[in-house]
């Protein structure tokens, strides 16, 4: 496959299933699901940043952790693959020491990120920006050759 039909394939992958189907279930009032697959984005993202195939088994955490150094500025760190992604995508059920939130129901006015009692605060709105920019961080890398693009069956 050519170069630019993979670029273009993998661009239009993370912006169809990953930016904007996440965009509609934080549309619809869905913020508890979109956790589960916000966690689940971090990683789909870090497998762009290996040189293995993207079904290479037994990468999970590793591209998680990948996906949060190289894609997200270092705003996240990785007890998030053990307490949101892995509890979340098994169980739907997160850690106990996440409180996820969306704005609307955040009554107590927490900040993403802030820790309350031992609890890290996630927003789901908030969340969702930093995926959108850890998204477009990637298309660009890629686009600019930072990165080879992989073939994708999508």
């Amino acid at each position: 496959m050519e170069t630019q039909e993979q670029i273009e394939r993998i661009e239009h992958f993370i912006r169809e299933v990953i930016v904007d189907e996440i965009t509609k279930l934080q549309g619809v009032g869905l913020s508890y699901m979109q956790f589960v697959i916000m966690g689940q984005a971090i990683e789909v993202l870090g497998s762009f940043l290996d040189n293995k195939p993207m079904k290479a088994k037994g990468q999970s955490a590793k591209r998680f952790s990948l996906g949060v150094k190289k894609l997200f500025g270092g705003r996240y760190n990785g007890f998030l693959y053990d307490k949101l992604r892995n509890q979340m995508t098994h169980t739907f059920i997160p850690g106990n020491d996440l409180i996820l939130l969306n704005q609307a129901d955040n009554k107590n006015g927490y900040k993403h990120l802030q820790i309350i009692d031992g609890k890290l605060v996630l927003i789901s709105e908030v969340f969702n920006e930093d995926i959108c920019k850890a998204s477009e961080r990637l298309l660009e890398a890629i686009k600019n050759g930072v990165l080879s693009p992989k073939n994708i069956a999508y």
